[in-house]
């Protein structure tokens, strides 16, 4: 029996009668490449039109996207069978939210967000690179840790957002102290070692020839960890910069 490799593929597993083409990893690449390919679209599009249609749609342009990102996601995560149609739709939306939030980043520090595009890419390959060549054993131990530090985070966020409605929150999860800076530092370690948790879930499925769909959920979850892992280099990059 295998694991999730990354949380909102928690339910992505299925009892199948029937028979049905394998999951390849060539096919799931292909897949992650058109996911990708659709963020950065549409991200572009969405940051060229956003003097067009004003700065003051920024905010509930991106709020609105994350909202509608979360329920696709949830779609996924609850019915895998539907990420051949709900995951392009899920990466045209979060590329709606990267491009508005890349765009408020950009304003504030120019310069930044071709860093943080760069940064992400770079950790990519790093994690894909220890993994493909043994450097960093997935062991039930590993998974078990990621998975622990990675809904610590979530919670975190949770009781961050819910605090600030009274006007309050958690002083190392903002601003540009050394303990605000360490921590973000630490949530980029564990969103750069999610990825390594999605490597593995894509080599464990296609080597017990699980169902072709999931070629969509993994190639989903893997573009989920992404731009997380951007997002959050863009907070630690503006930390940074906060401190020049």
């Amino acid at each position: 029996m295998n694991l999730k490799s990354n949380p909102i593929l928690r339910k992505s597993m299925e009892t199948f009668s029937y028979a049905t083409a394998p999951m390849t990893k060539a096919g799931t690449w292909s897949k992650i490449f058109m996911l990708l390919m659709l963020v950065t679209a549409t991200a572009g599009a969405t940051w060229s039109l956003v003097p067009t249609i004003g700065e003051g749609l920024l905010f509930p342009l991106m709020i609105g996207s994350l909202i509608l990102g979360l329920l696709l996601a949830l779609v996924i995560m609850f019915k895998p069978h539907t990420a051949p149609v709900v995951a392009p739709l899920y990466g045209i939306v979060e590329g709606v939210f990267v491009g508005t939030i890349s765009y408020f980043f950009e304003a504030m520090v120019p310069g930044i967000v071709g860093r943080a595009v760069l940064t992400t890419f770079v950790v990519a390959f790093a994690m894909w690179f220890v993994y493909s060549t043994g450097l960093v054993k997935v062991t039930q131990k590993f998974r078990a840790g990621i998975m622990a530090a990675i809904f610590t985070v979530m919670l975190l966020y949770l009781f961050q957002i819910g605090m600030s409605f009274f006007g309050a929150g958690l002083p190392f999860m903002t601003g540009s102290s050394p303990l605000a800076i360490g921590v973000q530092f630490v949530i980029v370690i564990i969103a750069s070692l999610a990825l390594v948790l999605d490597f593995d879930y894509i080599a464990r499925q296609v080597e017990d020839r699980a169902p072709k769909h999931l070629e969509w959920v993994a190639a989903f979850g893997l573009i989920v960890t992404l731009i997380w892992l951007y997002i959050e280099l863009l907070d630690l990059l503006y930390r940074l910069a906060m401190r020049d």
